[in-house]
């Protein structure tokens, strides 16, 4: 129950956000989720061993968000990673005592900023999008992944008994993965005929079942981390959903996705 009730609250301050409020609005919410699932996902590092240079991580994670912010982001994302890249090598250098540490902290210093600032920055990109596309790609984004994590969540505990991946995370089915994908194309399908009615039905559908599969694979991915820490969540921030990395692990694919799809399939953004 407390799981329904923190999807009660937050799902209105999303919808608010984006269909109400300004694009700072969005970006601004953007960047504080992002940096505490930054600072979770350093947490868990921690407790596999790993010294990373925490903040620099966060601070590279927010340049690398707000980027996307850009009108016409093009190549603005890549410099704060390259320049990024050299400050994390270059302190390792100099602060670790042998090179597997040093090579240790580069990359748990740089894999927080790519699994989730990245991420987050194509969330950030898809509000750019001019017009309508910029509130309703994001809204779409959330809907469909919000439909498949609670219906994978509840349908698999209740029909599951085939294990999707024993060794990452135990709980989960297939039968609640397929859940989940099917929920997700409702969310596509229910976006075309709610609220983005330009979405051709087609699209609509291919994005429900594509966004589905890269929500799976997030949680997947970032049950990976919590697994080789030997943590059941990244945090308790929120009751019944973990920390905010738990809660936004089904973006950190989705997102990207979602992103070049539009691009590259729906034309957005281009002038």
């Amino acid at each position: 129950m407390s799981r329904v009730l923190t999807a009660a609250v937050l799902l209105p301050v999303l919808w608010l956000t984006l269909k109400r409020g300004p694009a700072w609005a969005f970006y601004a919410l953007a960047i504080l989720v992002m940096m505490r699932a930054v600072w979770e996902c350093y947490r868990l590092l921690e407790a596999c061993g790993s010294r990373p240079f925490k903040l620099l991580g966060l601070t590279l994670s927010v340049a690398v968000t707000l980027s996307f912010a850009a009108e016409d982001p093009g190549l603005l994302p890549c410099l704060p990673l390259m320049l990024g890249t050299i400050l994390a090598i270059t302190g390792a250098m100099g602060t670790r005592g042998d090179p597997a540490a040093m090579l240790d902290t580069s990359m748990s210093t740089l894999f927080p900023v790519l699994f989730v600032g990245l991420a987050f920055g194509y969330a950030v990109g898809l509000r750019a999008f001019p017009g309508e596309d910029g509130t309703d790609l994001p809204l779409l984004l959330l809907v469909c992944v919000m439909f498949s994590d609670t219906a994978a969540f509840y349908l698999g505990r209740w029909l599951g008994k085939r294990r999707l991946s024993p060794l990452l995370s135990p709980k989960k089915s297939w039968e609640g993965a397929l859940a989940g994908l099917a929920a997700s194309t409702a969310g596509g399908l229910l976006a075309h005929f709610w609220f983005q009615q330009r979405l051709p039905l087609a699209h609509a559908a291919i994005l429900g079942v594509l966004l589905g599969l890269a929500g799976i694979l997030g949680d997947l991915a970032e049950s990976m981390l919590k697994r080789a820490a030997g943590m059941k969540d990244s945090s308790h921030l929120l009751p019944g959903h973990g920390g905010l990395l738990d809660r936004a692990d089904s973006l950190l694919f989705a997102a990207p996705l979602l992103y070049y799809y539009s691009v590259v399939f729906l034309g957005t953004g281009a002038s």
